[in-house]
Order: C-alpha cells, then sequence, then structure tokens
C-alpha cells in the first residue's frame, strides 16, 4: 500500500507543477478523494494526501481551501490525534463562514461535536452539535437533521439527562424511517439500546439491539453488526446470562484483534473483564480490565473510563488490597463528577460505600450510600415510556396528515378546475358586453346570458339542498357516535360494580386486619390494580397488591385473572411461602396467557407485594415483583438486623423491603425463583403495600414526578395520627400535588396493622 501510495504522491507532485490554477479543483477533488480512502486503512498514509490537497490550495482562497483542511482535520480525527484535528476543523469552519456554505458550517460544527465528545468534553461537544441542528433545520436537511439529533442525544445519554437524550434519537429514528434510510435507522435503534442499557431498561434495550442488528445484517454491515453483537452481550451480562454474554464479547474481540480496531479491543476487553469479575473469577476480571486501560491509554480514549477505574476498584478490594482499590474508586468519582456523568457517579458510590463497609469505616459507607440514593433518586426513567408511546402516535400522525395533504391536493386541484372554469365565463360574459354594442346581437346575446344565469342559479340551488342534506347526515352521524359513547362508558360502569364485587369488603377485612385503610382511585372508570386479603386453611392470612400491565379496560381484565388464580392459590396451597406463592402465580400467569417469548406475543403481567402474617409466631414472610413493603415503626422499638433502606424523622422510621425486579409474567431471564424475607414483627409496626401510581403523578410547581422518597417523608410524618386519618391527609396531599395535571395511572395504597 505504501509503495502505491509513493507512486501516487510522485504524480500528484508532477500533475501539479503542470496543472494550470484552472485546473487546480480537479487535483484537489482527487487528493481528497484518495486520503478519504486511506482514512480508515491506513491514517498516516492518508493525512499525507490530505496535506497535499492542504499545500495545493495554499494560494487560493475559496471553497477548495475549506474541503482540503477538513478533509486534513477528518484524517487527524480517525489517527485519534484531537489537537490537530480541531486546528484544521476549525480553519475549514472559518472558509465556511466566510463563504457562507452554510452545509459545511453545519458539516464542521458536527465533526468538532465529535472530537469534542471523545475529548470527554461534553459541554463543547453539545454546543457545537446544537449549533449544527440550526443551520440543518434552517436548510430543512432531514437526513442531517437526524444525525445531529442522533449525536445530541449521545451527548444527553452519557451525562444523566436521559429524558432529552430519547426525546431526540426517537425523532431522529421516526426522521430515518421516514426517509427509508435504514442505516441511519439501524444506527440510532443501537443507539437508544445503549441508553435503555444505561439506565437498567434491559427488556427495552434488547428489542432496540436485535432491531439494529437485524437491519445491519440485511446491509451487510460488518462494523454495525459488530458494535451490535457487542451491545447483546453487554444486555446478556445486565440480565445475568454470564457465560452467554462472555462467548458473545470474546467472538468480538477476535473480530477487532483482527481488524486491528483499537477502540473495539478496549471496550471488549473492559465487557470481558467485568463478565469474569461477575463470575468471582478475580486475576481474569483484573487481567482484562488493566489490558482495557492499557488500550484506552494508548488511543487517549476516555469513554468508559470512570466505569474502567470502578470495576477495578471492586476487583482489588475483593481481592483485600484496600489501598488500590479505593484509588481506583477515587479515580473514578473524580472522572464522573468532571464529566458530569451521573449514572457512573451513583454506581462509583454504592461501591464506595460496600468498600467502606468491608474496611470497617462504617461512617464513610454510610455517606457514600446516601450520595448514591440521592442520585439514583434523580435519574428519571419514567418519561421515556410516555415518550415512546408519544413517537407511535406522533407516527400514526403523520400518516394520517400525509392522507389529509393527498386529500388536501385533490381538492385543490378540483378547485384550481373550477377557478379556470370561471375564469372562463368570466371571459365569455365580457366578450357579450363587448357584442352589446352591435344593435343585430344585442337580443340574441341578452337571451344567452338570461339563460346562463337561469342555468348557474339552478346549480346554486342543487348545491344548497346538497349541503343541507350533508349538513343533516353529519347531525345524525354525532347523534349515534354520542349514543355509542355512552352504551360504551355505561358498560364500563357496570364492568366497574363487578370489578369492586371480587374485591375483599370492608367487612372481610375488619375481621382479619383490625386497623387499616385502602386508598383506591382508579385512572379510569375501572382500575388495573387490585388487593387481594385472605385467610390459608392452617390459619396464616395473606395480602396481597397488584399492579397490572396497563389501566382502565385492558388492566382491569388483568385484575380479574389475578383475583382469580389468588383465589386458586390461597384455597390449595397451604404451607408455601411467599416467594414460592409469587413463583407458581406466575407460572399460572404465563400458562393462562400462553406467553412463550415469541416476538409479537404478549408481554401482559403484574406487578406484585404480598405478605404471609402468622400471628401467633408474630411473624411476616415478604416477596415482591418490583413492589416494595414499606415497614413504620417507633424507634424506641428498634431497628431490623438486615442493612435496609431507612428514613427517620419525629421518632419514627420508615424501612423499604425491595421486591425482586422481575414481573409477574414472561420475562427474559427466565423463571427465576423469588426472594422471601422473613420480619418479626411489633404490634405498633404499621405495614404500607402500594402500586407506583403515586409516586409517578406528575405535578407542583415544577410538573415533576412525586417521587418514592417525598412518599416515605409523607408517612413519617402522618405517624402519629390514626390511619384513618392518614388516608384522608395522603388523598388530600395527591389532589393538591395534581392540581390541573391529569392523573397518570391507577392508585392504590394498603396500611394496616396486625
Amino acid at each position: 500500500m505504501r509503495r502505491n501510495l509513493l507512486v501516487f504522491v510522485f504524480f500528484s507532485i508532477i500533475r501539479s507543477l503542470t496543472l494550470s490554477a484552472q485546473d487546480c479543483p480537479a487535483l484537489v477533488d482527487s487528493l481528497i478523494a484518495r486520503a478519504e480512502k486511506f482514512r480508515v486503512s491506513d491514517p498516516d498514509s492518508a493525512i499525507v494526501v490530505a496535506q497535499m490537497a492542504v499545500d495545493a490550495v495554499a494560494n487560493l482562497n475559496n471553497t477548495c481551501s475549506m474541503q482540503a483542511e477538513h478533509a486534513l482535520g477528518y484524517c487527524y480525527y480517525s489517527r485519534n490525534d484531537f489537537e490537530q484535528a480541531l486546528v484544521h476543523l476549525q480553519k475549514s469552519l472559518q472558509l465556511a463562514l466566510q463563504f457562507n456554505v452554510s452545509p459545511w458550517i453545519a458539516l464542521n460544527l458536527n465533526r468538532i461535536g465529535n472530537v469534542y465528545q471523545l475529548k470527554s468534553d461534553y459541554s463543547q461537544a453539545l454546543d457545537s452539535y446544537c449549533k449544527a441542528l440550526e443551520i440543518n433545520e434552517q436548510l430543512d436537511d432531514k437526513i442531517q437533521i437526524a444525525r445531529t439529533q442522533v449525536n445530541i442525544g449521545a451527548v444527553y445519554s452519557l451525562t444523566g439527562g436521559h429524558t432529552k437524550a430519547i426525546e431526540h434519537m426517537l425523532q431522529a429514528l421516526g426522521t430515518y424511517e421516514k426517509q427509508a434510510d435504514r442505516e441511519g435507522a439501524a444506527w440510532t435503534s443501537l443507539s437508544i439500546a445503549r441508553l435503555f442499557s444505561r439506565i437498567g431498561v434491559y427488556d427495552r434495550a434488547l428489542q432496540y439491539t436485535e432491531n439494529a442488528l437485524n437491519q445491519y445484517r440485511s446491509l451487510a454491515n460488518r462494523n454495525g453488526i459488530t458494535l451490535s453483537l457487542t451491545e447483546l452481550a453487554n444486555i446478556y451480562y445486565h440480565s445475568g446470562l454470564n457465560h452467554k454474554a462472555l462467548d458473545i464479547a470474546n467472538q468480538v474481540l477476535a473480530f477487532n484483534v483482527k481488524a486491528q480496531n483499537v477502540y473495539g479491543q478496549a471496550a471488549s476487553y473492559l465487557l470481558i473483564g467485568i463478565v469474569y469479575f461477575e463470575l468471582d473469577s478475580l486475576g481474569m476480571a483484573n487481567q482484562s480490565l488493566l489490558r482495557a486501560l492499557d488500550l484506552k491509554r494508548m488511543v487517549n480514549d476516555s469513554i468508559d473510563i470512570s466505569r474502567l477505574n470502578r470495576y477495578l476498584g471492586d476487583v482489588n478490594i475483593r481481592m483485600g488490597n484496600f489501598p488500590k482499590g479505593l484509588q481506583y474508586l477515587s479515580a473514578a468519582k473524580t472522572f464522573a463528577q468532571k464529566q458530569g456523568l451521573t449514572s457512573d457517579l451513583c454506581d462509583t458510590y454504592l461501591s464506595l460505600s460496600q468498600a467502606y463497609r468491608l474496611k470497617g469505616d462504617y461512617r464513610m459507607a454510610l455517606e457514600s450510600y446516601s450520595s448514591h440514593s440521592a442520585i439514583k433518586d434523580s435519574i428519571n426513567a419514567g418519561a421515556i415510556s410516555r415518550l415512546e408511546m408519544q413517537y407511535d402516535f406522533d407516527k400514526r400522525e403523520r400518516e394520517q396528515e400525509q392522507v389529509t395533504r393527498q386529500r388536501e391536493a385533490m381538492q385543490q386541484a378540483k378547485l384550481e378546475r373550477q377557478r379556470m372554469f370561471t375564469l372562463f365565463i368570466a371571459i365569455a360574459l365580457l366578450l357579450a358586453i363587448a357584442l352589446v354594442a352591435v344593435v343585430l346581437y344585442f337580443l340574441r346575446e341578452k337571451q344567452k346570458v338570461n339563460t346562463l344565469l337561469l342555468k348557474q342559479k339552478s346549480e346554486i340551488e342543487d348545491q344548497k339542498q346538497e349541503i343541507e342534506a350533508q349538513r343533516d347526515f353529519a347531525e345524525r352521524q354525532r347523534d349515534q357516535i354520542a349514543d355509542q359513547q355512552k352504551q360504551i362508558t355505561d358498560s364500563i360502569r357496570y364492568a366497574s360494580r363487578i370489578q369492586s364485587a371480587v374485591l375483599p369488603r370492608s367487612q372481610s377485612l375488619s375481621a382479619y386486619l383490625p386497623d387499616y385503610f385502602v386508598y383506591y382511585q382508579p385512572k379510569n372508570i375501572v382500575s388495573g390494580d387490585f388487593y387481594w386479603v385472605a385467610p390459608f386453611p392452617d390459619g396464616r392470612l395473606v395480602v396481597a397488591v397488584a399492579d397490572c400491565t396497563g389501566h382502565g379496560v385492558p388492566g382491569a381484565f388483568m385484575s380479574m385473572l389475578g383475583i382469580t388464580l389468588l383465589k386458586e392459590l390461597t384455597s390449595v396451597h397451604n404451607r408455601d411461602s411467599a416467594g414460592d406463592l409469587l413463583f407458581k402465580l406466575r407460572q399460572l400467569v404465563i400458562a393462562s396467557l400462553n406467553q412463550t417469548g415469541r416476538e409479537g406475543e404478549s408481554h401482559d403481567g403484574m406487578d406484585m407485594s404480598l405478605v404471609i402474617i402468622d400471628k401467633t409466631r408474630g411473624e411476616m414472610e415478604y416477596a415482591g415483583a418490583y413492589l416494595p413493603l414499606l415497614i413504620a415503626r417507633r424507634d424506641e422499638v428498634g431497628g431490623f438486623e438486615s442493612d435496609l433502606p431507612v428514613e427517620s424523622t419525629n421518632g419514627f422510621s420508615i424501612y423499604e423491603f425491595k421486591g425482586n425486579k422481575m414481573p409477574i409474567g414472561f420475562h427474559i431471564i427466565g423463571e427465576k425463583p423469588f426472594v422471601t424475607h422473613k420480619i418479626k414483627y411489633h404490634p405498633d409496626d404499621v405495614f404500607y403495600m402500594f402500586s407506583d401510581g403515586y409516586s409517578d403523578q406528575f405535578g407542583g410547581p415544577s410538573n415533576m414526578k412525586y417521587m418514592l422518597v417525598n412518599f416515605k417523608k409523607l408517612l413519617l410524618d402522618i405517624q402519629h395520627i390514626p390511619l384513618l386519618e392518614q388516608k384522608q391527609i395522603i388523598e388530600q396531599n395527591f389532589e393538591e400535588f395534581k392540581g390541573s395535571q391529569k392523573q397518570v395511572d391507577d392508585i392504590l395504597i394498603m396500611g394496616f396493622k396486625v
């Protein structure tokens, strides 16, 4: 290759000596094309050729200089020489501004943003991307708008702005799909998958990764296939399928070594080290992670540096090397704070808390865990599902708008024909008026005009009758729709009475629970939330609160299925633990809905918290599918032996028992058992079981989520009053916080004493 390059350079130099000034642009185009050909496979040679292009236009002040400087900067970027890349891309940008070439201004701003992003200067990167987006929107360049939105979304994803990240990425995906740009759609799908992985929504990450992988395979894009497989391995790791993740990561590493892709090798070694860490193979984990760190330092790659240092710290802590482990964790925290990497900072505080606890420094362990909890609560992933729904709605709306525009175009064409016809008639009338001067034709022309007027009058009368008929038809349709809507609403209200009838009645609850309240407020007439209280034949008491998929009629169907299955289980299974009961309930739900995990089938299910109370022993068992259990206890009674998240004030503490992160229904990680927590309770303890509708409500001055941490504080503030009054305060607080906003989900809160 280098021999061919020398021949080309010699030929180009000779040619440049013999060409006139008018031939220079053709020579520069040839050099730029040659540099682009070498850019990925041989960046050093590409820089030599691009420098020749810059030298060839040294004395010219035109757009040729702008293109040559951009080519040279891009070649330096490919060699990871970011400082030189910025120098030449800035020169190209200044020339583009001088000649007012808007597409090149936007292109240079995007490239400059890429450089700043790889340097981890996210503020400068975001500023460049936003300027490029503004220009592309002025040019109405759909593809460049989408490409810039993906870049902006990537920066927000890295810095913790997940809501803004998904908003930009979904808009870009919609544009690519509308423009039939499959490669752009594949890249955007992969970027969205990485964002979902970053915030822990792995089922959605898997969906978008498989979509990107299928598109890249259909395009035979090997680099895209490798990136998708890397993300797939990362998802398998987070889903607990470590050996499967390790196999895919090793395949990707072999390909990156063969392609001499140092960035890809570093990413592969990082993932392999993390998987070995999870498999407790600490020697292999340390070796792989150190190899990843060496490769990143070699190419000045700052991506995932915080995460890499955190895992090196965890490995050394587990191996007993506390000084070195804390040194790595401190480096991870400093880097994450400097770059504003919220998710990485949250994970690093958790690792620091565990390290200090093992070291015996409980004060620092508590401080680190408090920082971890504060950051974790600030990460808001709830808007993502709504944005996806908005995206689907916008997609259907765009399709409807296209149909409307076609219909309007046809109507416009019809009106244009009518206008031409009217113009023709007007010209005829003008000719008729001109002929009035001719006495011989006066009477005949007058008769013609009168006949024409009578005909038009008749047509107007016919049109008037047709309009009145259409108006009457529209009114009948309106009345029919109103009647149908009333019938549907009446049916749903009747269904609500049926649903209320199967829920436990107040008399039954009072017989089992001495003091309780239930705050039950569906979003729509019927609810996807339900509660259940029933005794086992052996005397133990089962209490459950569930949040089914969806709300309204779909959620109500799921709630009826859940109640029916719970009745069946509590009537035949006597000595099951709480976790066993949830496991069997999940099997029944999967069997009832015929769920196998295949694409396109039902993914419905329910979240649930369930307790089994043994009053004779003063003990309680708890198991949960996503939904937690809160216990309010006086501080003078003492806490629990286990290490639980706790909030305290006014002599009371709230303890949170968390459930497993899997639903009652089909899940990607398979049928793992639910963990059963055994709790020794005190007679004054107050137990709270609830769905997520209350904490997910938007409202307040900033229109933000209420959040679970605020709900805990509210419960602590009202512990000194009876449970029935607590319900009134909880309901009043909800209405005041919600204000004029719509209720976003069904609400169910159950508080009781045993």
